[in-house]
């Protein structure tokens, strides 16, 4: 991998689809970098209902550094996953950047993201995020997860071991706001998965116990825009499909079942935890909110969704989270009725339902 030549030092890569009220910011804010080479800013066209493409074109064809843009169209609409997965085919950068397109950058973000990974020959660095309203004004919603200490993590699993310290999000799973080295992403052949929402989760989920060199920086560098509804608030809806509550179980449970491939990690026993504290929060959202899900769903999905990846006598054997993990593991187990009677139980202690 070392010996393939890049063409530009960073590729800045976006998918679009229905952005139109935003992504001329994000584009220009791309473009003012103060970064002193040459980026290539590759713009994945999903073929969305409005005007977000003619605003890229526009701003393509007047911008001063409009050249650097590439607009990769795609067959048909075919989704984020798909549209990341042809960045990562198509980019000549040596680092990728991924930038949703309704957020935006701050200015010095890829000169400071790309000095910290060469001085510490980092495969990724990670920069704080500022959490903001449509109107660029602070919205008070960047968790402890998205602000983050200045911390080099140069050794293997120290990362993955940062991230999983303690069941609290220690660092954000989102794939943006981002610098990767691109041999890397090669060496590991790492792709998103076909899913219609939280692809970045699933990479991220397949990338973190990969990295062996990373840098957290506290600098704001991106900033994420809380659109109107872009927070999935099922109290507001009238009816929540069966399917999608299906898709998020789906997910976290890869999330849960990936544990079994980290068994020689050092943060092994806390992770499985961690995923089983993920997924309940997704039961509990369910729960919650079930009297509005069609068709039903049944007790024994529920109680499916909570089955303990590890064994028993393993978990029995942990030095960590033994009872967290023991906990978890009798709850799957039980009975589809009483399984979910224990859920409601522990949802209201934790003031989930």
């Amino acid at each position: 991998m070392a010996d393939i030549e890049y063409k530009y030092r960073v590729t800045i890569g976006m998918p679009v689809y229905g952005v139109e009220k935003y992504i001329r910011k994000c584009l220009n804010s791309v473009l003012s970098q103060t970064f002193e080479d040459e980026i290539e800013v590759l713009v994945v066209d999903d073929l969305g209902p409005d005007k977000s493409m003619d605003i890229v074109r526009e701003i393509q064809a007047s911008h001063p550094k409009g050249k650097c843009i590439k607009i990769l169209t795609q067959p048909h609409n075919m989704g984020c996953w798909a549209a990341r997965n042809r960045i990562l085919d198509e980019a000549q950068g040596e680092y990728l950047l991924l930038v949703d397109s309704d957020d935006y950058l701050a200015e010095d973000t890829v000169e400071k993201m790309y000095e910290a990974a060469e001085k510490y020959h980092a495969e990724a660095v990670y920069g704080s995020v500022e959490s903001v309203d449509e109107e660029g004004r602070s919205a008070n919603f960047s968790h402890g997860d998205m602000k983050l200490p200045f911390k080099t993590l140069l050794e293997k699993n120290e990362l993955a071991s940062y991230a999983n310290q303690n069941l609290h999000a220690t660092l954000y799973n989102f794939i943006w706001n981002v610098l990767l080295r691109m041999d890397f992403l090669k060496k590991h052949q790492l792709r998103f998965h076909d899913t219609r929402f939280a692809d970045d989760i699933l990479f991220e989920t397949d990338m973190q116990p990969l990295i062996e060199r990373a840098v957290l920086l506290p600098d704001d560098t991106y900033y994420y825009v809380l659109r109107p509804g872009s927070l999935s608030n099922f109290q507001l809806r009238k009816e929540i499909k069966l399917a999608e509550i299906e898709q998020y179980i789906k997910i976290y449970s890869y999330i849960k079942n990936q544990v079994k491939d980290l068994k020689d990690k050092p943060y092994y026993e806390i992770r499985c935890a961690k995923v089983m504290v993920y997924m309940f929060y997704i039961i509990c959202g369910a729960l919650k909110n079930r009297d509005k899900i069609t068709p039903r769903l049944t007790d024994t999905a529920i109680r499916d969704a909570m089955i303990h990846p590890i064994g028993f006598w393993e978990i029995v054997r942990f030095k960590k989270y033994k009872i967290a993990n023991l906990g978890f593991w009798f709850i799957g187990v039980l009975p589809p009725t009483l399984s979910v009677f224990a859920q409601k139980i522990l949802g209201k202690q934790k003031h989930l339902l």
